[in-house]
């Protein structure tokens, strides 16, 4: 078999194109709903969204002290949605940025022992940073357009 070829590395690239296709989708998505649902909701929507993942799969053959590591981190990144939406919308972004250092933390328990499907850190890596410097981008357009007003 080629060393271009071999499965490792196949699996490694359809996660990376998986998580690709999936972010921007989530961007189209999110663009398309523009008018009628501000991006800053959308990104808190979203950081919300992706906190509590890790938790549904520890709720499956992980030990107790995993579970309550994940619903605490968890729900500080909840906490951080809320803050961002409410007082400062680049917390938001860099709250999804963040939860993609969360994945790597994960990535072949790495840090964290939270049994996991293999695929999930990389892709979800990808789609973290990719949307996160979607909304943080548009937060500094929107802070600089409203700058600009005034």
């Amino acid at each position: 078999m080629s060393k271009y070829f071999h499965p490792v590395k196949i699996k490694k690239m359809i996660e990376t194109v998986s998580g690709i296709v999936t972010a921007v989708a989530i961007i189209i998505i999110s663009w398309g709903l523009s008018k009628y649902f501000t991006a800053r909701l959308m990104a808190t929507t979203i950081l919300v969204a992706i906190a509590f993942i890790y938790v549904g799969f520890s709720l499956k053959d992980n030990p107790v002290s995993l579970i309550v590591l994940e619903v605490v981190v968890a729900l500080l990144f909840y906490f951080l949605a809320i803050f961002g939406y409410i007082w400062n919308s680049y917390a938001i972004a860099y709250g999804i940025i963040l939860h993609g250092l969360w994945d790597i933390c994960h990535h072949n328990g790495f840090l964290i022992g939270t049994r996991i499907p293999g695929y999930w850190p990389s892709f979800c890596l990808v789609v973290d940073i990719i949307d996160g410097l979607y909304f943080l981008i548009i937060f500094k357009r929107q802070k600089k357009s409203n700058e600009n007003l005034r």
